[in-house]
Formats: structure tokens, sequence, C-alpha cells
């Protein structure tokens, strides 16, 4: 009778014990795709944290608060005295590299009724800057850099940070685009800006003119702006202003304190009027540096940085 009464419950020890062993089996084999995809997207942030150095780092620890804490305090340069390890801009002329713009590419006013054009003037509200890489850049690093900004935007996620106001990759330059909605609603590119986005390493003919002009002794460093480019039907409606601005604030954001450029305007004088207007002053003693010896491209000019942008202003990256 003992027998026949253990007999049942060693069975059920058994059952007890296969249970115990199949359910540590099912749970191991179906936790493992989980802590492998767990495994492989650690390893894949770690990646990106170390590759993340295809964005200049400069920006990440700066937010929109500080830019406007600094626009209040009146600031217009940044990190004046750090030195550079950044090639200055080269004194040969390359003509895909032109520094600057002609007269036919901007929203200068020079000429026009003022009180019609402030009627059609685009705001900030109106435009949709991107941050592109410069043209030529390849399928494969545009897909990279497109990832790192997402990580990057999925860390202030997690971690409740200020997402950067503007990120810039390593490289030397990027394209700033302004986009609009047209009259059928549709979002179109109405314009395109290249600039530098390194800071260039000091060089006696820019001290001179920084001295000359502002009165800054310290050692600086230069940023410039390539070409600018406005649709013919969006000319004069304040985009060229704008544009200005977004680029002036990514410098000083990159720590750049003057921001250069060479103005052809085909000896009109309009478009040097249109510049000086906007904050630049000719800068003669930069001709031969900026690839403009004698004028023959255009006047050379210069204009300090701004840490500052319009509350309304929205810079899309990557």
């Amino acid at each position: 009778m003992d027998t026949q009464s253990s007999i049942p419950t060693t069975n059920v020890e058994m059952d007890i014990a296969t249970f115990s062993h199949t359910t540590s089996l099912f749970s191991y084999f179906t936790t493992m795709p989980t802590m492998r995809s767990a495994f492989l997207t650690i390893f894949v942030l770690i990646l990106c944290i170390f590759h993340l150095d295809a964005f200049l780092p400069s920006e990440r620890s700066r937010t929109r608060s500080q830019i406007r804490r600094a626009k209040q305090r009146g600031l217009w340069a940044s990190a004046r005295s750090r030195a550079s390890i950044y090639p200055i801009l080269t004194a040969e002329r390359n003509d895909s590299l032109l520094l600057g713009s002609k007269d036919d590419n901007n929203d200068n006013g020079i000429g026009d009724n003022t009180s019609s054009s402030s009627k059609n003037d685009l705001t900030h509200k109106d435009i949709v800057w991107k941050l592109r890489p410069p043209e030529g850049t390849g399928r494969r690093r545009r897909l990279w850099l497109k990832f790192a900004a997402n990580v990057i935007r999925l860390d202030c996620l997690l971690f409740r940070k200020t997402l950067p106001t503007a990120l810039c990759p390593k490289g030397g330059q990027a394209v700033l685009e302004a986009h609009t909605h047209d009259s059928t609603g549709k979002l179109v590119k109405v314009g395109r800006f290249g600039f530098t986005t390194e800071r260039g390493a000091p060089a006696e003919p820019i001290q001179e003119t920084v001295d000359d002009l502002y009165g800054v002794k310290n050692l600086v460093g230069v940023g410039a702006i390539i070409y600018m480019v406005v649709e013919p039907e969006y000319r004069k409606r304040n985009i060229g202003t704008m544009a200005l601005d977004v680029i002036g604030c990514i410098h000083a954001i990159q720590g750049i304190d003057f921001t250069v450029l060479v103005v052809d305007d085909n000896g009109s004088g309009k478009l040097n009027s249109w510049y000086e207007k906007n904050g630049y002053s000719r800068a003669p003693k930069l001709q031969n540096i900026l690839g403009s010896p004698d004028a023959i491209h255009g006047i050379s000019m210069i204009a300090p940085t701004v840490l500052a942008l319009d509350e309304e202003c929205r810079i899309n990256w990557w």
C-alpha cells in the first residue's frame, strides 16, 4: 500500500521536474533573440558614440536657451582666444569654391520700393531651414550622417536633453537650404547657401583687418560663405538677409569669430551696399587670401558672427 501510494507521487515529481526543465529551455530560447537584439542595440549605440565625430562637437553642449542668454548679454563672438588647427582658406582661386555671390543671386532691395517690398518679405516663420552635406557627398556618407544624427536625437529624447540648434559635419563645408510653401501648399526649395563650417587658422591679413575695423587684437578664426543662390521668383523677399543671420549664428556656434566672403556685383555696387547694410565691411587686406587679388573676382568683405537666432527660426539638420 505504501508502494502503491508512492508511485503517483514519484510520477508527479517527475512531471514537475520535466515541466520545469521544459519551461527553462523555452524561456532560454525565447529570451535569446531579445537578448541578442538588446546587445546589438547597445553595440550600435556604442559604435555611434565613437563615430559621432562625423559631426563637429562644439555645439552639442550649447542649447537654444544659452544662445538666447548670449543674445541678451550682447555677445557677438565666441572662443576668441582659442587656437585653431584648421587650415586657412586657400589663397588660390577655385572656380567651384569662389567665395561670395553674384548680383542676381540675392534679395538685395536696392532700387526697389521699400513699402511694396516689405509686404512680400518672408520671415523665419515662413522658412524651413535644412542643413545638408555639401554637393558631391556620397550616398553612403549621407546615410551615415543621417543615421548618426538620429542617434543624437534619440539620446536627447531618452535623457531629456535639448536638441542642438545646428549640427555641422566634419569635412569643412555644409549647405543651408531654404524651403517654403508655394501657393499650392507644397514645400519647395527657394535658396541654397554654401559655407565653411570649421574655424580657420589665424593669419596676419585677418588679424590686421579685425584690428583696423573692430579693434580686436586677440587671435581670431574665420569662416566663409562660398555662395548664395536664391530662386528668381523669390528674390528680394528677405531670404538672403535671413540666410546671413542663420549662417552667422552657425559660425558663432562653431567657435568662428568672423564670416568672410567675396562679393561680385559686376561693378554696379548695389550688392556691396546690400552686404554693408547687413553688417559687412570691406576688407581690402583680405583680397589675396580670399582668392581675388586686385578685386578681379569681387570685393572681399567681413562681418562678426552673432551668437543669436530669431525665436521663430528652426534649423532641421540631417
